[in-house]
């Protein structure tokens, strides 16, 4: 059977070419019978929002009930995991872009793996761990490079910096895990960053810190940002990672990032809300009070998944079933195309691993592209709240943390794992109290 058609591959000819009939097609635009020629003619932005996802099943830290089951689920999680098949994943998301051609691209789980040898956890002086397994921030440039594309990190983020013991069959290690979101612009785009954020809200793991001897242990998500001009118009590009844990900081974060967007330009914030249709969807109603979905705006009767694969990456049927994944846009801007990528069984990719061909999916995650086209102001814009009669919701105060006992982990959000290390240290703790949990 054809697929829908933002379920085929797509190119920057088709992510352009719903151009002459968008403003009649989008129910975010106002005035779309008088604009439309606006439209038509106003410079365009495209971007893509993907999750990268390290590619690594980490929920078997929730079975630790002890410091020495976290050295040996990490040893084996080190032990199991694939530095090419990390780079494979990452050069089929370049492939990606070498098709769609994006002016930005909003990154998250942009994480860096590294190592140490022997750990020294515990000690009174430890050094972080800093060989590199894989960086996959520099994995996506390095294979963009190579496909003759360049793009350059306009603005990046380091959210949570994570390291555990680990016991290997070459002795002890630590494991240092570094989550990142970044905004990656062309070259030849004039593009400045505004944004390098963590949020307030935050999971604080603290029977977790103590079970591991640290001072503290807090999961973090945030953004980062960059003002990226085409044509002479601006346009503030953002990249967010919202909590995986709790709906309560999801909505914390929400509100956050809505309080630093700027409203003097157009912007469009590509992320992993965590939140959205098919999951819980708190904190993407908070969000969509202010700011239009592209890709429900385009294909309003499409369902649009975006997560999640299984954790290994090595199913063969599709396992998508939430869209948490998005663009949202304000402003004076209007979409005029929104497709899914990398979410085709035909998407997967094939390496060699101990003499056996597997296939994987590029990442747990589908990415969404749209094109937008930038108006002067007062021309073609994106509805407000107001102005499609949609009642905008009260905001949520912003909490500066949550920890074990303050913040309810979800348990029915069906989220995915995002960079489930993070979570499973929480799980760790969960698990020596006799409580745990899936993020």
């Amino acid at each position: 059977m054809e697929p829908p058609a933002d379920d085929r591959s797509v190119s920057r000819r088709t992510v352009l070419g719903g151009i002459a009939g968008a403003t009649a097609g989008v129910a975010c635009t106002t005035g779309a019978a008088a604009r439309a020629g606006a439209a038509q003619s106003a410079p365009e932005l495209t971007v893509l929002t993907r999750n990268l996802s390290l590619g690594v099943d980490l929920f078997a830290l929730f079975e630790a009930r002890s410091l020495d089951d976290v050295r040996r689920i990490a040893g084996d999680l080190l032990s199991d995991f694939d530095p090419d098949r990390a780079t494979t994943r990452i050069g089929a998301i370049a492939a990606e872009i070498e098709t769609t051609q994006p002016d930005a691209v909003a990154l998250q789980e942009a994480a860096a793996l590294r190592v140490q040898r022997p750990s020294d956890f515990g000690t009174d002086s430890p050094e972080p761990a800093e060989t590199v397994v894989v960086d996959l921030l520099d994995a996506i440039q390095s294979a963009l490079a190579e496909r003759g594309l360049e793009y350059e990190v306009a603005a990046s983020t380091v959210t949570t910096d994570v390291e555990l013991p680990a016991e290997t069959d070459d002795g002890t290690a630590d494991v240092r895990l570094t989550d990142r979101d970044a905004v990656l612009v062309r070259r030849d785009r004039d593009a400045t960053a505004t944004a390098s954020r963590t949020y307030e809200a935050a999971f604080e793991v603290e029977a977790a810190a103590l079970f591991l001897g640290l001072d503290d242990l807090a999961v973090r998500r945030g953004f980062c940002a960059a003002d990226v001009t085409v044509a002479g118009e601006t346009v503030t590009v953002v990249s967010t990672h919202l909590s995986s844990v709790s709906r309560e900081l999801r909505v914390d974060q929400a509100a956050e990032l809505l309080d630093w967007l700027p409203t003097d330009r157009p912007v469009i914030v590509g992320g992993d809300f965590n939140s959205g249709p098919g999951a819980e969807t708190a904190a993407y109603e908070r969000l969509t009070g202010e700011l239009t979905d592209a890709y429900a705006a385009r294909h309003p009767d499409r369902d649009g998944f975006t997560c999640c694969q299984d954790g290994t990456l090595r199913n063969a049927e599709s396992r998508l079933n939430s869209r948490v994944d998005g663009l949202l846009v304000r402003g004076d801007v209007s979409a005029t195309a929104a497709s899914r990528v990398g979410h085709r069984s035909a998407d997967r990719v094939r390496y060699e691993r101990d003499g056996e061909t597997v296939q994987v999916w590029p990442s747990d995650h589908a990415g969404v592209v749209g094109t937008f086209a930038i108006t002067a102001a007062g021309s073609v814009g994106t509805a407000t709240a107001a102005e499609t009669g949609t009642e905008r919701p009260t905001a949520t105060p912003a909490a500066t943390s949550a920890s074990t006992t303050g913040a309810t982990p979800d348990t029915t959000a069906g989220t995915g794992p995002g960079l489930g290390v993070l979570a499973a240290l929480a799980g760790v703790a969960g698990g020596v109290a006799g409580r745990l949990w899936r993020d």
